[in-house]
C-alpha cells in the first residue's frame, strides 16, 4: 500500500522542483502551493519563508546525504580506498541532490538564504565534517606509510580544493577553448583525478 505523502513533503518537493525547473528567483510560494496541490496559507503553516524552505532542502536533501560518511573510517580498507569512497560519496550526493547553475547563482546573488544563520551554520557544520573525516583519511595514509610524509593539514586543504574544483565543472561548466583545444572536461574520469592526487605530477 503506497503511503500517502505529508503535506510538508509535497511542499518540499514542489519547492525542490520549481527551484530546479524555473530558478529560485522566479518561483513565488503561489506557485509551491499550487504544485504541491494545497492552499498558499497552508505553506505559511508549515514554512514562514521562501529561504526557510529551502534552509530545510538543504537539510534533506544536502546535508542527510552525509550522515554515514563517518563509517568511511572505520572500514577495514586501505587509506587510498578510503580516500576513493570519500570522492564517490561526494560524486553521488552532487548528482543526485545538486541544483543547476542558474539556481546557485540566483541564490547567491538575489536571496537572503545566504545571510540566514542557520543555513551558514549548516553548510559550516557540513564543511566541517567532512573536512574532518578527509584530514583523518589522509592522516592515517601518512602514518602506516602508504602517503609520503607531508602535513595533514595542508594536504586536506589542497585535496578538498581539488575535488571541489573537479565537481564544480559539471555544475559550472567552463569553457577551456582558449587554454587548451581539447576542452573534454566532460570526460575525465574519476579514476584519473584519484591517480593524479595519489601520485602527482612526476614520473
Amino acid at each position: 500500500m503506497t503511503q500517502t505523502k505529508s503535506k510538508r513533503d509535497l511542499i518540499l518537493d514542489a519547492a525542490y522542483n520549481l527551484f530546479i525547473n524555473k530558478g529560485y528567483w522566479d518561483t513565488k510560494i503561489i506557485d509551491i502551493s499550487e504544485a504541491a496541490g494545497i492552499g498558499k496559507g497552508t505553506v505559511y503553516e508549515y514554512f514562514e519563508s521562501k529561504d526557510a524552505i529551502f534552509l530545510e532542502l538543504f537539510r534533506t536533501k544536502v546535508e542527510s546525504g552525509y550522515d554515514n560518511i563517518t563509517d568511511v573510517l572505520s572500514k577495514e580498507i586501505s587509506s587510498d580506498k578510503k580516500l576513493k569512497e570519500f570522492i564517490d560519496i561526494e560524486l553521488e550526493n552532487t548528482s543526485k541532490y545538486t541544483f543547476n547553475k542558474n539556481f546557485l547563482l540566483d541564490l547567491m546573488l538575489k536571496s537572503d538564504a545566504f545571510r540566514n544563520p542557520e543555513l551558514i551554520a549548516s553548510i559550516h557544520n557540513l564543511i566541517a565534517k567532512k573536512f574532518s573525516v578527509l584530514y583523518q583519511i589522509i592522516e592515517e595514509g601518512i602514518r602506516n606509510g602508504e602517503f609520503i610524509q607531508m602535513d595533514p593539514l595542508l594536504a586536506t586543504a589542497s585535496i578538498t580544493g581539488a575535488i571541489n574544483l573537479y565537481i564544480s565543472f559539471d555544475l559550472f561548466p567552463i569553457n577551456l577553448a582558449d587554454v587548451t583545444a581539447s576542452n573534454k572536461t566532460k570526460n575525465w574520469r574519476e579514476e584519473e583525478f584519484l591517480n593524479l592526487l595519489l601520485n602527482g605530477l612526476k614520473t
